[in-house]
C-alpha cells in the first residue's frame, strides 16, 4: 500500500496542509527543529490508520487551538484500487469524531483495514520495560490492524468486564445474587477466548523469530526469548470454571482476576528479565527487533506492506542498529522525522525531504 496524498485542516499546528507523495520515493524525511510539527505529521497518518492518536486519548486535543473542528484525510493506493479515508473532529457544540471511507460515513469496523502502519518512537522502549498494560496495548493495536473483527471483540469484552465488576459490587452490597453474574461470565468466556486466540498468534510468531532477529541486529550469540505470562483455557467451560474458582477473591475486590485483561509478556535474557537486568542498549536492540518483526507480521497477515512511521529514532540507535533499520526503510513507504541533517547521508537513492517549520511544510527537492 502507498499513501499518495495527505490533507490536514486545523490539526495540531497545521491550519491547512496538502502534500502529494511520489510512489517512486519511498522515503519522506521530515526535517526541522523540535516543536515545529514533525511528530504531528506522523500522528495524522497514524490516526488515519488506527482511528486514534498515539499521543492522547482525547481526540479533541488534536484540534488546533481556538478552533471548533478539524479534519484529516488521505488517498491510499493498494494493489486493487485507490481508497479515500477521512476523519473529522468537532469540539463544539458537541464532541464528535466521524469516520468516512470513499466519502461515506461508516463505523470503525468498516473503516479499518485499508491503511496499516508500524510506528516506532523512542518511548517504545517501555514495551520492554513498562507495565503489563503497556504490553497488552501493544498486542491489541497490532491485532486491530491484522485481524478484522478484533476491535469489536475487544470493545464488547471491555463492556462485559465493566458490567461484571459492577455486578460484583451490587452482590457485595446485597443488591444482587451470584446468578446475575452468569450472563457476563458467558460473554467474557466467549470473547476472552477470541482475544486470546489472536494474541497467541502474535506471540507465537514473535517467539519463533525474535531470538534470531535479535542476534542478527546485535551481532551477538546471546539469546533472548519472549514469554507469554498467561494460562489460556482450552475451552469455554474451562474458562467458566476459572471464573468460578476466583469468585470469592473477585467479590472482595469488585474486580475480575482472570481473563485476557490480566495478560503480560516478558522478554528474557537467559533466566533474567531484560526489563530488570538488561542494559539500555540491549533493550533498544530488543525493541528494534520487535518493530522489524511487527512489519513482517502485518505484511504476512494483510498481504501488503504497512507504512513505516519513525519519530526521531535514529538518534537512539548506534551505527550498526541504524543500518538494520535502514534496510526496513528501503523496503517500505516510510516517513521519518529528524532534527539532524547528518542522518540523511545514511540513505541512498531517491528520497524526499520536507522542511517543517511552525506548522508549514516546504519541499527541499
Amino acid at each position: 500500500m502507498i499513501l499518495s496524498n495527505l490533507k490536514l485542516e486545523n490539526f495540531r499546528n497545521f491550519e491547512k496542509l496538502e502534500v502529494d507523495f511520489d510512489p517512486k520515493k519511498k522515503l519522506t524525511v521530515l526535517l526541522g527543529d523540535n516543536a515545529q510539527g514533525k511528530t504531528n505529521f506522523l500522528e495524522a497518518i497514524y490516526f488515519l490508520a488506527i482511528t486514534r492518536s498515539f499521543r492522547t486519548k482525547r481526540f479533541v486535543d488534536t484540534i488546533m487551538w481556538d478552533r471548533e473542528h478539524g479534519r484529516i484525510s488521505c488517498k491510499l493506493e493498494d494493489k486493487e484500487r485507490e481508497h479515500n479515508l477521512e476523519i473529522g473532529f468537532t469540539s463544539a457544540p458537541n464532541k464528535q469524531k466521524r469516520l468516512k471511507k470513499e466519502g461515506t460515513v461508516v463505523e470503525s469496523r468498516k473503516y479499518l483495514h485499508h491503511l496499516a502502519v508500524v510506528l516506532f518512537v523512542p518511548s517504545d522502549i517501555r514495551i520492554i520495560t513498562g507495565e503489563p498494560e503497556r504490553k497488552r496495548r501493544y498486542l491489541n493495536l497490532m491485532a486491530v490492524q491484522a485481524f478484522p473483527g478484533f476491535l469489536e471483540s475487544l470493545v464488547t469484552y471491555s463492556r462485559a468486564l465493566k458490567n461484571r465488576n459492577e455486578t460484583l459490587r451490587m452482590i457485595r452490597c446485597g443488591n444482587g445474587s451470584r446468578d446475575h453474574l452468569q450472563i457476563w461470565d458467558e460473554k467474557l468466556a466467549e470473547l476472552g477466548l477470541q482475544i486470546w486466540g489472536r494474541r497467541k498468534e502474535i506471540i507465537d510468531f514473535f517467539s519463533e523469530k525474535l531470538p534470531k532477529t535479535y542476534q542478527e541486529i546485535a551481532d551477538t550469540k546471546d539469546e533472548i526469548e519472549l514469554k507469554y505470562k498467561t494460562e489460556i483455557p482450552t475451552s469455554k467451560q474451562e474458562y467458566l470454571t476459572r471464573l468460578q474458582e476466583n469468585y470469592d477473591r473477585d467479590l472482595r475486590k469488585f474486580a475480575t482476576h482472570f481473563g485476557p485483561h490480566r495478560d503480560n509478556f516478558q522478554v528474557m535474557a537467559g533466566k533474567h528479565e531484560l526489563k530488570e537486568y538488561g542494559s539500555r542498549g540491549e533493550c533498544r536492540t530488543a525493541i528494534l527487533a520487535l518493530k522489524l518483526l511487527e512489519l513482517e507480521f502485518l505484511r504476512e497477515k494483510i498481504g501488503q506492506k504497512p507504512v513505516l512511521l519513525l519519530d526521531d529514532v535514529f538518534s537512539e540507535l548506534d551505527h550498526h542498529r541504524q543500518g538494520r533499520l535502514i534496510e526496513a526503510v528501503l523496503n517500505h513507504q516510510t516517513f521519518l522525522t529528524t532534527t539532524c541533517r547528518e542522518h540523511l547521508g545514511r540513505f541512498e537513492g531517491d528520497i524526499r525531504v520536507l522542511e517543517v517549520e511552525g506548522g508549514e511544510v516546504k519541499s527541499m527537492d
